[in-house]
């Protein structure tokens, strides 16, 4: 416990250091991260695929894990990019300064939220968007990934960490935090030394986090994404089908990939069984409670069937895995996704512009899909680029969290000598 406390000392003290850091520094180091990641792109390759070894070739998180040329790239490309965005410390600078009756001015300014502590999955690409977009907003980084990207992760920190010690920048500045689970207790703990924790795996963690962390935490839920499909579908079935089986297949193993079809029970039996035998063609396996099994059961075999409980509803399933659930009603449909949704991204295909419009009302997701695909709940297709986490509270941030989400800010007050 000791010589984690100390480390987080380092990384608290040489935070305190780089407060002074130019913006064009801060610019420099993202170039030269990415710089070096390019030409060390085989040696990041060699180590991953030792990461991808100790995976099964079915398991779904492979993908996630996987690091190629064409993924290395593309992550270089949107780095590039968040060099050219300009410092997200002047977040506030258009706020006018407060003059008070008193004599007082009073100016409100951007500044960094400092050490933010990261918990998360195995995804070596989010060691590089957290590092970076801390580095942008004046912020440093306890980093504490899963243990399936381990190798991944060594290499892409020790590529970091030659960055900073050539611009003589202190390495302590990242902290890998120790893989040991019961270690967490002490991060949970160190509350003059971490400034928040940004957890985002699945929900047992974030769970865990949330009730145990004396430090402020930011919940990244894990996504439980919704489809109401409305019986009001007459002219777009042969649209809707696609769509809805893109969204279950192009990749299962990622947070926006659908988890649960609520199904209106006076849809046009016709269509689901054109939307059933997509289904079954591309071995989605489906999961029911016991009274939509007797229904499900004339369109699927049996070892494509499986009975759940009410409870299972709230499991992200990143797998061809797909609750499918009949409701009498819109108003049905929407109570169950307010009772299951992480309230991240929850979507209706309809025809019907007054159900449209009561669904829009009624569900408090961060994101609403209208007749439009819920892989869409990704920070690239926002334009945004970069993603330390998907906050699905309200407060401080909401949705995708970027560098910009760093940031907080204080007030400065001037006078002429003016006393109370």
């Amino acid at each position: 416990m000791e010589n984690i406390l100390q480390d987080l000392q380092k990384t608290k003290i040489s935070s305190e250091k780089f407060k002074n850091t130019s913006f064009e520094m801060r610019n420099k180091l993202i170039k030269e991260i990415w710089d070096n990641i390019k030409k060390n792109k085989d040696l990041i390759i060699a180590e991953n695929k030792k990461d991808l070894k100790k995976m099964t070739e079915d398991n779904p998180m492979r993908d996630r894990l996987l690091l190629d040329e064409k993924r290395i790239n593309s992550m270089s490309e949107a780095c590039y990019d968040l060099v050219d965005i300009e410092d997200p410390l002047l977040k506030y600078k258009d706020e006018k300064i407060i003059e008070t009756k008193d004599g007082l001015k009073i100016k409100k300014i951007g500044v960094p939220i400092w050490v933010v502590a990261c918990i998360y999955e195995a995804r070596p690409n989010v060691t590089i968007d957290i590092v970076i977009m801390a580095i942008k907003s004046w912020n440093w980084t306890v980093l504490r990934w899963g243990n399936q990207a381990l190798f991944s992760n060594k290499i892409l920190v020790k590529i970091i960490d030659d960055v900073l010690e050539k611009n003589n920048f202190d390495k302590s500045l990242i902290y890998n935090f120790p893989l040991e689970r019961e270690k967490l207790n002490i991060l949970y703990t160190s509350v003059w030394l971490v400034d928040v924790i940004i957890p985002r795996w699945w929900k047992d963690l974030i769970d865990s986090v949330r009730k145990k962390s004396l430090i402020p935490v930011i919940e990244t839920w894990a996504w439980v994404v919704h489809l109401y499909l409305d019986q009001y579908i007459e002219n777009t079935i042969d649209k809707a089908i696609p769509l809805i089986i893109n969204a279950k297949v192009s990749r299962p193993s990622v947070c926006n990939s659908l988890d649960t079809l609520l199904i209106n029970e006076n849809i046009k039996q016709e269509y689901l069984e054109k939307l059933f035998y997509e289904f079954k063609k591309n071995n989605v396996h489906i999961l029911a409670i016991e009274k939509d099994i007797c229904i499900l059961s004339k369109y699927f075999e049996e070892d494509n069937l499986h009975k759940i409980k009410e409870v299972e509803f709230f499991t992200e399933q990143l797998s061809l895995k797909l609750n499918i659930k009949f409701v009498e009603s819109i108003e049905e449909g929407i109570k169950h996704i307010q009772k299951y949704s992480s309230k991240h991204s929850d979507w209706i295909l309809s025809e019907n512009k007054e159900n449209i419009d009561i669904f829009q009302k009624n569900i408090d997701s961060s994101v609403i899909h209208i007749n439009t695909s819920p892989r869409f709940s990704d920070w690239s297709c926002f334009w945004f680029w970069w993603e330390i986490g998907i906050s699905t509270q309200k407060l401080h941030a909401r949705w995708p969290m970027w560098a910009e989400s760093l940031v907080t800010y204080k007030y400065i007050v001037c006078s002429d000598w003016k006393m109370r």
